[in-house]
C-alpha cells in the first residue's frame, strides 16, 4: 500500500502541475463569456471525459509505440524531463516559450458555441506536453500493476479537480484575480522543475 501510495503522489504532481488547472481559469471564462452556468458544466464534462480518455490511452500504448521506433526508457526520461523542465521555466516566467493554447485557438473558442472537445479537452487538458509526461510516467517502474492503477487514478483525480475549479472559475476569478492565479501557476512550475529533474536523474541513472 505504500508503495502504491508513493508512486501514486509522484504521478499526481507531475499531472496535476502539468495540466495547471488554474492556470486556465481567465482563459476558460474567455471563451465561455456568452454561455450559461448550465452549458459550461456540460462542456466542463465532456471536455474531461474525453481528455480521459486520450490521457490513459497514451499511458497504455506509450511503450508499445516506444517499443516500435526503438527508443530506450532512459531516453524517454532525459528527454521527457528536459521538455516539462522548459514548460516549468515557462510557468515560472524563467524563459518565455509558446503558450499552451495559440490566441487563434482561443478566438476560434471565444466564436465557437462548444468547446468541450477542441480547443477545451484537445489540446488544453490533453495536449503533448500532458501525453508526453503520460508516457514518460508509464516508463518509470517495471511494476505495472501499481504504476497504471496509480496513473489512472492520478489522471482522473486531475481531471475531477479541473472540473470543479473550472465549474468555479467566475467565483475563483472574483476571489484571487488574475495575480493570484499566476502564483499558483507559479507554484505549479516550481514542483514541475524539481520533478522533471528526477526525470533527467532518473534517466541517466538508468543507462547501461
Amino acid at each position: 500500500m505504500s508503495a502504491f501510495l508513493s508512486i501514486w503522489i509522484s504521478t499526481l504532481g507531475v499531472i496535476f502541475a502539468i495540466i495547471d488547472p488554474f492556470g486556465y481559469v481567465p482563459i476558460f471564462l474567455t471563451m465561455t463569456a456568452k454561455d450559461s452556468e448550465e452549458q459550461r458544466r456540460k462542456m466542463l464534462k465532456k471536455a474531461c471525459g474525453t481528455a480521459f480518455v486520450v490521457l490513459t490511452a497514451s499511458a497504455f500504448l506509450g511503450n508499445t509505440v516506444l517499443r516500435f521506433f526503438g527508443i530506450s526508457i532512459p531516453a524517454l526520461q532525459i528527454s521527457g524531463g528536459l521538455i516539462l523542465l522548459v514548460i516549468a521555466f515557462e510557468m515560472v516566467k524563467v524563459i518565455p516559450t509558446p503558450e499552451k493554447i495559440s490566441p487563434h485557438e482561443e478566438n476560434e473558442g471565444r466564436e465557437k458555441e462548444d468547446i468541450s472537445i477542441i480547443p477545451l479537452a484537445i489540446p488544453m487538458l490533453s495536449g503533448p506536453a500532458s501525453i508526453a509526461s503520460v508516457v514518460v510516467l508509464s516508463a518509470k517502474s517495471d511494476n505495472i500493476y501499481l504504476l497504471y492503477p496509480a496513473i489512472i487514478l492520478s489522471i482522473l483525480v486531475t481531471l475531477g479537480f479541473t472540473y470543479f475549479i473550472l465549474k468555479s472559475a467566475s467565483k475563483i476569478f472574483q476571489r484571487v484575480g488574475l495575480t493570484g492565479l499566476n502564483v499558483m501557476t507559479r507554484v505549479m512550475g516550481l514542483l514541475l522543475s524539481a520533478m522533471a529533474i528526477q526525470f533527467v536523474i532518473d534517466g541517466y541513472l538508468g543507462i547501461k
